[in-house]
């Protein structure tokens, strides 16, 4: 069993300077995000090959469920990744195997239970996701191959490269997940055009996309089992323990990432009904924006997931000056990359939809939806890099907060109201002013944190790993 930290978790944690700890924890993970992203879009692209928009909105229809298994995931893998490291910022190797047990199975066991209400209550599921009668059949495949059959393996994808990334492996959490995202470009044509014959595209699409999980669910199963001298993941199920506050440090550090994407899977159906009385092309133009806009989300997601364990370990071992350079590089560079996703996106965004779909009720809905859903991402990235710091400093309250009003307080009403007074093109419209109230929030908060934390500790940053304190119960 794991004693000591490995030398690659002591200079990524201690010794390399903290912007460069950033670039070299959030790199890899922003590579298979951007994969991730890549593969999503081949969904809809070799979906809308068919030129039918019943089909690229069945896909479309199922995206608050895909992003309900993400928050699950999230619940269980930064809740766990991020309890882990501060275990290794105070030497609690013991502890931290516990978590790392406890995060699997508890997110495997809530995810089978996920699934069976899924499969008991298929229709009522997709109606109230806003599936009409054109599009049902092909939304139940679609969810029937991916969350029922494929849902463990869904959620195992992100969890596992979140608690490895906990250690400081960013560079093996990558290649787990990029592996799966290029596996899934490469399955969608098979499946979709050769396998399966024409009218099955969709069902091809998730069968592929099935796979891919499996795959790489599959290599990190392996590089825990192979590492586990070494590590203090666990994957057996006798490591799990309900001592020491761990099911609810774990849940309760989790839960904000959780609740904003469920609550954003809730708010993409209510947009999704908003819609629907206009018809697929709508809902369709809708979730090619969405999926455009995904880009920078995905990126800002690699940073603050690559960056937690740093943040956490360091707030753990009390060297807050490390700490504040790091959300501060991290901030500056998810903010960066938005900005310009979001330039490309205003003059490009006619050309994305086209890409993805040669329909013209499509590319006039959705180049105008993406034109202004794309002010929001530099927004939205101060949201979460914020939200993400007070996850890894245990600050439960302030990030329990941010989750629920972004994605709950502000988001749904506003989306309600604007479509009231801007028919059809206000559900996009909100999503910029949400974000921007948002980003106002969560700078304050985290200026009022940093205050906080500086003056309890009386300015003192210590740079060394010694004298550091008990895991906080």
């Amino acid at each position: 069993m794991k004693q000591e930290l490995t030398e690659r978790e002591r200079k990524l944690f201690i010794q390399m300077p903290a912007v460069r700890a950033v670039l070299t924890l959030s790199v890899p993970t922003i590579i298979s995000q951007v994969i991730a992203v890549i593969y999503n879009l081949a969904d809809t692209y070799y979906v809308g090959r068919t030129g039918d928009p019943r089909m690229v909105a069945a896909i479309t229809v199922c995206m608050p469920l895909m992003l309900l298994m993400a928050g699950m995931a999230g619940l269980f893998g930064i809740g766990g990744a991020s309890l882990i490291a501060r275990c290794l910022g105070v030497n609690d190797f013991a502890k931290a195997r516990k978590v790392s047990a406890f995060s699997v199975w508890g997110g495997v066991t809530v995810i089978i239970l996920y699934s069976l209400v899924l499969i008991i209550f298929r229709e009522p599921v997709l109606r109230l996701l806003g599936a009409m009668d054109d599009m049902i059949d092909y939304a139940a495949s679609y969810m029937f191959w991916v969350c029922v059959i494929g849902g463990v393996f869904m959620l195992l994808n992100p969890l596992l490269a979140n608690l490895v990334r906990s250690e400081g492996a960013a560079r093996e959490a990558s290649i787990g997940v990029s592996m799966g995202g290029l596996l899934n470009m490469a399955l969608d044509p098979l499946f979709m055009f050769v396998i399966l014959p024409k009218g099955l595209e969709v069902t091809g699409a998730a069968v592929a996309t099935l796979l891919s999980n499996v795959a790489a669910s599959a290599y990190f199963v392996i590089y825990i089992i192979r590492r586990r001298k070494v590590s203090v993941l666990s994957l057996n199920p006798r490591d799990v323990a309900f001592t020491g506050r761990i099911p609810l440090d774990v849940i309760t550090i989790g839960l904000p990432s959780f609740i904003m994407t469920m609550m954003g899977s809730v708010s993409s159906a209510v947009a999704n009904n908003l819609m629907s009385p206009l018809g697929s092309a709508a809902i369709s133009g809708m979730g090619i924006a969405k999926r455009t806009n995904m880009l920078s989300f995905r990126v800002s997601t690699g940073i603050t997931q690559g960056t937690l364990p740093l943040i956490a370990f360091n707030h753990s071992a009390q060297n807050y000056k490390r700490m504040k350079s790091a959300i501060t590089g991290a901030a500056s560079i998810a903010v960066g990359f938005a900005t310009l996703c979001m330039i490309v996106s205003l003059i490009f965004g006619h050309v994305f939809v086209r890409f993805f779909i040669d329909d013209a009720d499509t590319i006039r809905y959705g180049s105008r939806f993406i034109r202004l859903v794309c002010s929001a991402m530099p927004l939205a990235s101060i949201s979460m890099t914020a939200m993400m710091l007070f996850q890894a400093a245990e600050k439960k309250v302030e990030a329990m907060f941010m989750s629920i009003m972004r994605k709950g307080i502000l988001d749904i009403p506003l989306m309600v109201l604007f479509n009231h007074l801007w028919p059809l093109y206000g559900v996009a419209a909100s999503t910029p002013i949400v974000e921007g109230l948002s980003a106002v929030v969560a700078v304050i908060l985290a200026i009022v944190f940093f205050k906080k934390l500086f003056r309890s500790s009386g300015n003192a940053s210590p740079d060394r790993e010694s004298e550091q304190p008990s895991v906080p119960s």
